[in-house]
């Protein structure tokens, strides 16, 4: 049996562990817009919930409208986009869709990625990312790799998690040339993309048949709890990939409350210009206090421990009981050393402030 992944902001099981309340917990494990969800999609999220006709109706199984706003953002096809119940749930649809069963992965990685290949009878097949280049992948020898033909899919996300590590749009183009060309498919996770839409590769996953991106809508529209993600990819594959999820994947309070949400343009400029400012700021705290923090360009960072400082599960711990501050200890991740990395995500000013004091006190204690 595969054993369950270990996720950030998992708050009801770390409150029943330590014995509070779930709201106790100030959560940078779990890299959400702390903006929340846009006013207007909260107003017609209320109005919708309290429509008893519009709760006795099945959503729309096409996701029509939000697709159609979708292809309207992104300049791509409605027919090119599939709406699924949050971006993990799509992965598995496309490794079927795909046929994969020999997967080059760049690690350390997100855990779901080992999960969908195991639950596709897919092999995966670790290519390990260095510290020293900030996790960054290496374009030419990761395409040298492919050229060998020995892999049927290759997955790579951008932004990198944990590390936030981006790879440039040409660097990509490139992967995806070789791949098809060595008969190889790409499934690229763009989950936190929207930090740096100019390297995202949906118009051109949309034109060419072996490549599926994999999009969140939940993490930068603040509510994951309506669990809604999409993936763009040409119409033959979408057609394919439709066919591997639920009819009805994504309720209808979700479909118009996201769709309202893509249409608040103020929303989206504000949270990039707030993220970047308060990134910076953050990271500047961290390293002040002795951390190594790697180059983002999401909407977290990932953070090396000094040595002398104790290993990342103590200080996971004291930080919830003695703060109640929950961070990301990476552990679990493959390809990083146990005990030295932790993934704090980006939030208010004052949360951040927050954060700063309570780890300068631990430190000092």
């Amino acid at each position: 049996m595969t054993e369950p992944a270990i996720h950030g902001g998992d708050v009801w099981r770390v409150a029943a562990e330590y014995g509070m309340a779930a709201e106790q917990l100030l959560d940078f494990s779990a890299n959400v817009n702390p903006r929340g969800f846009p006013v207007g999609a909260m107003r017609r999220l209320r109005r919708d919930s309290a429509d008893a006709a519009l709760l006795m109706r099945y959503p729309d199984p096409s996701a029509g409208e939000l697709r159609r706003a979708l292809g309207e953002r992104l300049g791509v096809a409605e027919k090119a986009i599939v709406v699924g119940a949050g971006a993990e749930a799509l992965l598995a649809a496309a490794l079927r869709t795909f046929g994969a069963r020999r997967c080059l992965v760049p690690v350390p990685a997100f855990s779901e990625y080992a999960r969908a290949c195991a639950a596709c009878g897919a092999a995966l097949h670790p290519y390990p990312l260095h510290p020293a280049s900030g996790f960054r992948l290496n374009g030419e020898e990761f395409c040298r790799l492919l050229r060998s033909g020995r892999w049927d899919l290759a997955i790579l996300n951008n932004p990198h998690n944990p590390s936030g590590a981006l790879i440039d749009a040409d660097e990509l183009r490139l992967v995806l040339d070789t791949a098809a060309r060595s008969g190889a498919n790409l499934l690229l996770d763009e989950a936190f993309i929207d930090y740096a839409e100019y390297a995202s590769m949906a118009r051109d996953a949309a034109r060419r048949p072996g490549v599926i991106v994999v999009r969140s809508l939940t993490k930068f529209y603040g509510c994951p709890a309506l669990r809604v993600g999409y993936a763009i990819g040409a119409p033959g594959s979408v057609s394919r990939m439709t066919a591997e999820i639920p009819t009805w994947p994504v309720t209808l309070l979700a479909l118009n409350a996201l769709r309202e949400a893509l249409l608040d343009e103020d929303y989206a400029r504000d949270t990039l210009q707030e993220n970047a400012v308060q990134r910076a700021r953050l990271a500047a705290g961290l390293e002040a206090l002795g951390a190594l923090v790697f180059p983002t360009a999401a909407n977290y960072l990932l953070l090396r421990l000094k040595e002398e400082w104790a290993p990342a599960s103590r200080l996971r711990e004291r930080l919830i009981r003695e703060h109640r501050i929950l961070v990301r200890n990476c552990d679990s991740y493959e390809g990083l050393e146990t005990g030295r990395y932790i993934r704090v995500a980006v939030r208010s000013a004052t949360e951040n402030g927050r954060l700063l004091h309570a780890l300068e006190t631990v430190l000092k204690g």
